[in-house]
């Protein structure tokens, strides 16, 4: 009789362990699937959020366009177009949180590139007094027509978002072998394919500003010699990413901007993609980034450019002297120029983008890097930089001088002095050319919780 007890006692607490063990593994399952769940969410949110502020800013800069084009005065003129170059850039840089290839969208980046400078060039034309002419207005018209057609298109993508034609989660996935995944991308590239469509014979304005054609056609003076193929290109992405945790490499194709590149997506083991361009001539990578988002700001700004600094060692930047950054989102993006002989050269540039949770480098911009880099022969100074101190206004005190390169709306460069000052709580950096002593350029220093920048 024990006997029998025993076993129905054993067999009980079988049954026990296994419904435990089954409990286990269903909650197990469901927690996974709620995290699941609110990492989709948190990404559609960020994605929602970014074609919204898309939309609204294209909104913005059709009527600011409308505006321009009936204003008869510098004063109102140069108010208007420098709010066109500020949503113009507000715009690029919604466009870029996107996760629709770049490459798909090369015209529309071009647009909104040359949009933001040359209503810079305009605002800063008219603040001087120079009223805007027939061809100014010309190609504000131009401006406005496109503008017009963008917008109709992405409002059309937008309803396909509420109405759930469209999914980010399924527009991001790498798998197609679904019909409804395929129909999703089919959708994708009707919808978001149709406004590259609408630019393609956007050839872009001949105008004195760093983005004009004319100007962007330059020949790059920092990669080097020779092409490599894709297969050399995809190479040198396993000395950026770990191979250990890069699951898949899609090759998107070259695309022919300033600077061609050779386009990949790289999808990791952690669930995120790298983005990467690496040119065709020298092999350089002029771009990269990670789709990850910041989970909040655990390191400072001193140690994330520390960090950067590490990253420039192991790549090869020579040199590189931070100069001014900005928070955003739990992120920090650190603008970095080139010093050679105690000369910091502008023109060299490299923007690093470090995420604050975990110092983790999530980009890398370097086109104007590579565009200018070469050892510099510097002119000898006409002036003393004791005679271009005693040039500037009296009221400004003085903290800082050195020697500076800096590039002109020509795409070219001038040797300065530059000096950093103070007028009560305000700072300014002051540029003097070091052969004729005629003031090139004065920025006012904005330091903010948010970041080190200069307007």
């Amino acid at each position: 009789m024990d006997n029998f007890f025993n076993q129905k006692l054993d067999d009980i607490n079988a049954a026990r362990l296994a419904l435990v063990l089954i409990i286990a593994l269903v909650l197990g399952c469901v927690l996974l699937q709620i995290k699941n769940n609110k990492t989709v969410e948190t990404l559609e949110s960020s994605y929602s959020r970014a074609m919204y502020e898309l939309v609204e800013y294209m909104d913005n800069v059709e009527t600011l366009l409308a505006k321009a084009q009936i204003s008869s005065s510098p004063e109102y003129a140069a108010k208007t177009l420098t709010e066109i170059w500020r949503k113009a850039d507000l715009a690029q840089s919604a466009l870029s949180q996107i996760p629709i290839t770049h490459v798909s969208l090369e015209k529309v980046v071009q647009y909104l590139n040359q949009l933001s400078d040359y209503s810079y060039v305009l605002s800063k034309n008219s603040i001087e007094g120079e009223p805007l002419d027939e061809e100014d207005f010309k190609n504000l018209k131009d401006f406005y027509e496109r503008a017009g057609v963008m917008n109709s298109t992405l409002i059309d993508i937008l309803l396909d978002m509420n109405n759930g034609s469209l999914s980010w989660e399924e527009l991001t996935k790498e798998n197609k072998n679904s019909d409804y995944a395929q129909q999703v991308a089919n959708i994708s590239q009707d919808s978001f394919g149709k406004i590259e469509e609408d630019m393609q014979d956007y050839s872009g304005l001949i105008y004195d500003g760093p983005f004009s054609d004319h100007m962007t056609s330059v020949k790059p003076l920092g990669l080097g010699s020779g092409e490599i193929t894709r297969e050399e290109a995809e190479k040198i992405i396993y000395s950026y990413a770990d191979k250990d945790v890069i699951e898949k490499i899609s090759y998107e194709g070259i695309t022919n901007s300033i600077i061609p590149v050779h386009n990949f997506t790289v999808q990791l083991s952690d669930g995120f993609n790298l983005y990467f361009d690496v040119s065709v001539q020298g092999g350089k990578v002029i771009w990269f980034m990670k789709d990850r988002e910041s989970q909040g700001e655990f390191i400072s700004v001193e140690m994330a450019k520390s960090i950067a600094s590490d990253f420039f060692d192991a790549y090869d930047f020579e040199n590189m002297k931070d100069t001014y950054y900005i928070k955003q989102n739990g992120t920090v993006t650190i603008n970095f120029a080139h010093e050679q002989d105690g000369v910091i050269c502008y023109p060299d540039l490299v923007k690093i983008k470090i995420a604050l949770d975990t110092g983790e480098v999530l980009g890398m911009e370097a086109q104007s890097y590579f565009s200018s880099h070469i050892e510099r022969k510097f002119v000898k100074p006409k002036i003393s930089i004791e005679k271009a101190r005693n040039s500037i206004n009296k009221n400004i005190e003085i903290i800082s001088a050195g020697k500076a390169v800096i590039p002109t709306d020509f795409k070219t460069e001038i040797l300065t002095y530059e000096f950093k000052g103070k007028v009560e709580e305000n700072e300014f950096l002051i540029y003097i050319n070091v052969e004729d002593g005629h003031e090139e350029e004065i920025f006012m220093i904005i330091d903010s919780p948010n970041g080190v920048l200069t307007i």
